[in-house]
């Protein structure tokens, strides 16, 4: 059987795609290919209205049965194809859309999915929800992505089974355990940040706690453009509010830009800024390193160019002082406008040395360099994209916060899966400045990671903590528990097929309403599962005073439970025979 396979993202993107529309079904795609190449030639196309018609007639000249898996939602599934095609859907609300909106008739996934005619979920609630809108007369099956634990297939289970016993007896439970991980990420990390209500900043120049790169700046002009049009260059900014279609408000009394490399030397800060409300004809001190500046900010958008000479310990940040971070009275606008700034050059002296044409940094916090992060205590680890609103990270950290306030060796380690990291830093950043003080650490990691450095991270983990909404299966939190380690989640939508008190601290939740993700109305069509954020509270404390006994079971349960529902077997079997009724449906 020829299997020809699509996803709107590739392997060489997934890097640069992390966290974009539709990124996950990679993923799943990833997952599925090991098992879909044990039942066929699997082919993959970058054009399926171009491609898939003209393969499966190549396929049925050569006596070949072929069908076409789709890794899309069904309305980006094409359409109108001889070849059988199998939309593969990851989905998690109570109801799939079933009205159209923009022209599109297809945006009405019932009609899409009949007249697609079959399509596979990967999980079993929402194969329920979809048989029951969809009716008789189309294929819906479950085949979840498999999860294989590091020692599948390698002697099987048995590496796992030692790692459980090692769980129990050598990780959140022996005082001064510190483990070290190797990691090609950015790190945030508290215990390298001043923190306060009125704001965040690193203790340090040359180690920020917000990003450190390991790398000097070369002198060559660098340019940062913080509008709608930047290009993710607000991921440097820290205090500011989202970017507008002129740059970026600050909102904090001492904003601040980070830079992705150590700067030295003379150098020439151009900078385009103006002021809101109170803070016309203030003087601002712009700070690089040891070094210091001034002027006075104009009510309308300004360039100047100021001087600095970096002493050689260097600098990486610049800091602005001196604003008033209050709501202007009478304003219309009530949010604590101070300082706007449109762009910024770094650029060396003329005569200086150095390339004349300037570039820009975005790209700097996707390949960072590789940096040895120490973890001590209790770890508890999340992976989630930051600007998906069903993951409900916020509640995550606060609840961890009012948990362990008082307590430094409890650590939570956020893995954010999303290339740009303005999508979670200012957030993350208010946070920490809100729930100030505390000594629990928390430690945000931003890239992505190889396959090898999330097995450190996994083996580095006491807990694996999900706070979702609603999952359409949660790959991330499976592999973990493959892994041995236990969850604090709570059991609705997918998650109800594999969390459990044997495995988990299982979070109460309750219905609310929501909004089809796909749907620009944002009209309430469906609903989602509210956290019981006390519930949370107590569950975090309650794994704090887990047995060595009870964690052995707990690891032993939750690995058990992903080999029995997601093994690579079980997939196998699966998706044989979801393959077989596919091609038969038309002759292929």
């Amino acid at each position: 059987m020829r299997i020809l396979v699509y996803s709107e993202t590739s392997g060489a993107s997934v890097a640069a795609n992390l966290g974009m529309a539709e990124y996950s079904y990679f993923f799943i795609l990833d997952k599925y290919q090991p098992v879909l190449e044990q039942l066929g030639r699997v082919q993959r196309v970058e054009d399926p209205e171009l491609e898939v018609d003209a393969l499966y007639e190549e396929a049925r000249r050569e006596g070949e049965r072929c069908v076409f898996l789709s890794f899309t939602p069904p309305h980006r599934t094409a359409r109108n194809l001889r070849c059988p095609t199998v939309a593969v859907l990851a989905w998690e609300f109570d109801r799939i859309p079933n009205e159209s909106w923009d022209d599109n008739p297809w945006n009405d996934w019932v009609r899409a999915i009949r007249e697609i005619g079959a399509v596979v979920t990967i999980s079993d609630y929402a194969t329920r929800i979809i048989r029951r809108q969809v009716g008789r007369g189309v294929l819906v099956e479950t085949v979840p992505a498999p999860i294989a634990a590091v020692g599948e297939g390698l002697g099987g289970w048995r590496s796992l089974l030692s790692n459980v016993g090692h769980r129990a007896h050598a990780s959140a439970h022996v005082p001064g355990t510190t483990r070290e991980l190797d990691l090609e990420a950015g790190i945030i990390d508290t215990r390298a940040l001043a923190i306060d209500a009125e704001g965040v900043s690193p203790l340090s120049e040359t180690g920020s706690g917000v990003y450190h790169a390991g790398r000097r700046w070369e002198g060559d002009p660098v340019s940062w453009d913080f509008s709608l049009e930047g290009g993710g260059d607000s991921q440097y900014l820290l205090g500011f509010y989202e970017e507008e279609h002129w740059g970026s408000w600050s909102k904090t009394a001492r904003p601040s830009v980070i830079l992705p490399w150590l700067l030295t030397g003379p150098l020439v800060l151009d900078l385009e800024v103006q002021a809101y409300g109170d803070n016309v004809d203030r003087e601002l001190r712009i700070v690089i390193g040891r070094c210091e500046q001034r002027l006075i900010l104009p009510a309308s958008l300004r360039r100047f160019s100021l001087a600095f000479e970096v002493p050689e310990d260097g600098a990486t940040r610049i800091q602005f002082y001196g604003l008033a971070a209050i709501a202007a009275s009478g304003a219309r606008d009530h949010r604590t406008l101070g300082l706007g700034l449109a762009s910024l050059r770094l650029r060396r002296p003329e005569g200086s040395g150095g390339s004349a044409a300037p570039s820009t940094a975005a790209t700097g916090l996707i390949n960072a360099a590789v940096q040895r992060l120490q973890l001590d205590g209790t770890v508890y680890t999340s992976v989630f994209n930051p600007v998906d609103g069903r993951k409900n990270w916020e509640d995550m950290v606060t609840a961890f916060c009012w948990a362990f306030r008082d307590d430094p060796r409890k650590t939570l380690v956020l893995k954010m899966s999303h290339h740009n990291r303005s999508t979670f830093l200012g957030k993350l950043l208010l946070l920490f400045s809100r729930l100030s003080p505390f000594r629990c650490r928390i430690v945000a990691l931003h890239g992505f990671l190889p396959d090898q450095q999330l097995r450190e991270l996994m083996s580095a983990t006491d807990f694996f903590v999900n706070t979702s909404l609603a999952e359409g299966q949660c790959l991330p939190l499976l592999e973990f528990m493959a892994e041995g380690v236990p969850a604090i989640s709570p059991d609705h939508t997918a998650m109800a097929t594999y969390i459990n008190d044997r495995n988990s601290y299982v979070v109460r939740s309750s219905e609310q309403p929501h909004i089809w993700p796909n749907d620009p109305r944002r009209a309430y069509r469906t609903v989602s599962h509210r956290i019981d954020w006390d519930d949370l509270r107590r569950c975090y404390l309650a794994s704090a005073e887990v047995t060595p006994d009870r964690y052995q079971a707990m690891s032993q349960a939750a690995s058990s439970e992903v080999r029995r529902h997601y093994s690579t077997d079980r997939v196998y079997r699966q998706l044989r025979r979801v393959l077989r009724k596919a091609s038969a449906r038309r002759g292929a």
